[in-house]
């Protein structure tokens, strides 16, 4: 774990592009240069302003100043506040500083405005040091920024270890202001950096979202992309190396850490569920209304039993759950119905799949199941396999399980081992199979858009549909041909085609 940890401001914390975007369009507007096209102007997001107009514009450097004072005379009372707080970053500042983490802000943008917009976002408290330029156009530099950063959180006069101290931007000029003073660099994808500019400034680690730099600062996972240079070199990559001395853990311990959560969501499910049975057994011993209604509703009561029992055994996991500091936003969006589409298709279509070959008769045990879920009066089945079922195991599977295991794997190898763990649980061939099938996208899921909902609500959709087809029989006959298996098919893969393109843009 870092001691230090120095973060950039605009495309790190927050996402300053319509604020800034604009206000450099009204600078160069009153030099009668017209920009409509603000996405050519993101690259004044990170570096000096002056820097950029003259580098972008050809301006001579009055020019250039003069774009600055005018840039800032829409930027102060409007632009500034243009702006918005990365998705995860509140989490990760408060993680990082109850760890006893001194955190310092290391901006090129003005002092005054960096202090302003962190007020305005209510981040302020979570930082020891905020350091910015002058208004005078000093200081302006990134490593005078960090140089000075550095300076103000000595403590008593003790210089900040920098083998313990992080410098966290998207752009190059982050990075090489870090390394110039033997900070460990890390760089972040989500903000507007150009494809390997990064991994060409010569970063230490390169994260994707705030979850995984969370990890790596909080020294929990330090398995992304290291980068590792001589002095005053540029960097070529080492794919997902685990640097020497992290992760010493033994097989056995690793083993139970991957594990241990299904092991606790089992005891606590199953102890719940004696308990409840036992009390049971003594109110229909005793005979008369009770025992009567009992025997009338047993299939209602024993499906009661598994919801509250599988409550239970989530409620058990929770701690482990929330160590894994799990993202419900993500850095990648997708519609709900994107996902509701995707689940259904998949799930319908493999239960047709299934039963076309006859699969289903394989197992006597599936059958027993599918038995039982006929009887379930339809309100519950929806609660239980719509609310309940699916929270439960995937804060087991893929919240605590699947994150675990990518500390110590690569992400296919944890995807795969998570599936077969998922389709195992299940206690049948049949549900087996289908949980590998569906597991497996539903981590693919997971790892592309960092957002843990899109696991809850896959698996939501796929255990409703899945529910409702086979609730009445004669229903499931009807739906289960050929043609329907296609039409699925072919929804299916034009979705995963449409999401694969979502995680690439």
């Amino acid at each position: 774990m870092f001691q230090y940890v120095l973060f950039d401001l605009d495309g790190t914390l927050t996402d300053p592009r319509e604020g800034i975007t604009k206000s450099v369009q009204f600078a160069l507007a009153q030099q009668g240069i017209s920009e409509p096209d603000l996405k050519k102007l993101e690259p004044f997001i990170g570096p000096p302003l002056k820097d950029s107009f003259m580098e972008f514009y050809g301006m001579t450097e009055e020019q250039a100043a003069q774009g600055v004072a005018d840039y800032r005379k829409r930027f102060a009372p409007v632009g500034k506040y243009e702006n918005r707080v990365y998705t995860g970053i509140p989490e990760m500042l408060d993680n990082l500083k109850r760890a006893g983490i001194r955190l310092a802000v290391a901006s090129s943008k003005p002092e005054t405005f960096v202090w302003d917009i962190l007020k305005y976002f209510k981040l302020d408290d979570y930082f020891d040091v905020v350091t910015g330029s002058e208004l005078d156009g000093t200081r302006s530099r990134k490593e005078e920024v960090v140089e000075e950063a550095l300076h103000r959180l000595e403590f008593d006069g003790q210089p900040v270890s920098r083998e313990n101290c992080a410098m966290v931007g998207d752009r190059r000029f982050d990075i090489e202001g870090g390394r110039q003073f033997h900070l460990t660099t890390v760089g972040v994808t989500y903000g507007y950096a150009a494809k390997g500019e990064l991994e060409a400034a010569g970063a230490d680690y390169i994260v994707k979202n705030p979850v995984q730099l969370t990890k790596l600062l909080l020294g929990e996972d330090r398995t992304s992309a290291k980068r590792q240079c001589a002095a005053g070199e540029r960097s070529t990559p080492v794919t997902r190396q685990v640097i020497e001395g992290e992760s010493r853990e033994s097989a056995f311990l690793k083993t139970w850490n991957v594990l241990a959560p299904l092991i606790v969501y089992y005891v606590g499910f199953n102890l719940c569920y004696m308990v409840i049975a036992a009390g049971i057994q003594v109110s229909a011993g005793k005979g008369g209304t009770s025992q009567a209604w009992l025997y009338d509703n047993s299939v209602l009561v024993l499906s009661l039993c598994r919801m509250v029992s599988m409550i239970a055994g989530m409620s058990a996991v929770i701690p482990m759950f929330r160590k894994e500091i799990v993202d419900w936003e993500g850095s990648v969006r997708l519609p709900v119905l994107t996902v509701g589409i995707l689940a259904v298709s998949m799930a319908l279509g493999t239960n047709i799949l299934f039963s076309l070959l006859h699969i289903t008769e394989l197992s006597k045990s599936f059958a027993d199941v599918a038995g039982q879920q006929f009887m379930v009066p339809i309100w519950q089945g929806l609660l239980l396999f719509g609310v309940v079922s699916p929270l439960a195991e995937e804060i087991v599977f893929r919240g605590v399980i699947y994150n675990r295991l990518k500390k110590y794997f690569p992400v296919w190898v944890a995807i795969l081992t998570s599936a077969v763990l998922f389709g195992g649980y299940h206690g049948n061939l049949v549900q087996g199979v289908y949980g590998f099938l569906l597991g497996t996208v539903i981590a693919w899921l997971y790892e592309v858009t960092g957002n843990f909902r899109i696991p809850v609500m896959f698996h939501a959709f796929a255990n409703i549909s899945v529910f409702l087809m086979t609730y009445d029989p004669d229903i499931a006959a009807a739906i289960n041909t050929w043609i329907n298996f296609l039409i699925f098919a072919i929804i299916s893969i034009s979705t995963l085609f449409f999401m694969g393109t979502r995680k690439k843009n």
